[in-house]
């Protein structure tokens, strides 16, 4: 069974689809250069810092964080906040707080955990700033997580071996 289609349709099918396609992957581009651009300020600031990143990641666009082994520096960055970048030194960390906040709905069985905000709390001693709040996940401004559960739980581990090293 041959199907002809005639060169006309054919072409206007396939303007059809490209014009659908089209504003997608514009914005799909847009957004990747904005987020590239976001990450390249907080690598900047890493190297204004002086600092060799062994292990970093990046999230929703606004938020970063990097360890630099070598020199026992954290660099925790969130674009939305007063103060856009803290730099903290893990050698100087007394303990760390992984805070949940959370609430529950719904009733019975179809009781639903629905957490609110997701942060740790980095204790130094003997400094000016005895702590230091670094958000992963603000229910305020985001309506779900996007896998900030298992990242923050990677850096909480990672920060207590390194506060382990340094003692």
């Amino acid at each position: 069974m041959i199907i002809d289609i005639e060169p006309i349709s054919l072409g206007i099918s396939l303007a059809a689809i490209v014009a659908f396609i089209a504003p997608i992957y514009i914005s799909k581009k847009k957004q990747s250069n904005i987020n590239k651009s976001k990450q390249q300020q907080f690598m900047d600031e890493a190297n204004k810092q002086g600092l060799v990143l062994d292990n970093f990641d990046f999230w929703r666009g606004t938020y970063a964080i990097g360890l630099d082994t070598g020199k026992h520096k954290l660099l925790y960055m969130d674009l939305e906040a007063d103060i856009k970048f803290k730099l903290i030194a893990t050698d100087n960390i007394s303990h760390i707080d992984l805070q949940k906040q959370n609430h529950h709905v719904g009733k019975g069985s179809n009781k639903v955990e629905v957490i609110d905000s997701l942060a740790l709390i980095v204790h130094q001693k003997g400094t000016a700033v005895e702590k230091s709040h670094l958000c992963f996940f603000d229910g305020e401004k985001n309506s779900d997580l996007s896998g900030e559960w298992p990242l923050i739980q990677k850096w909480n581990t990672l920060l207590i071996k390194e506060m382990a090293k340094t003692k």
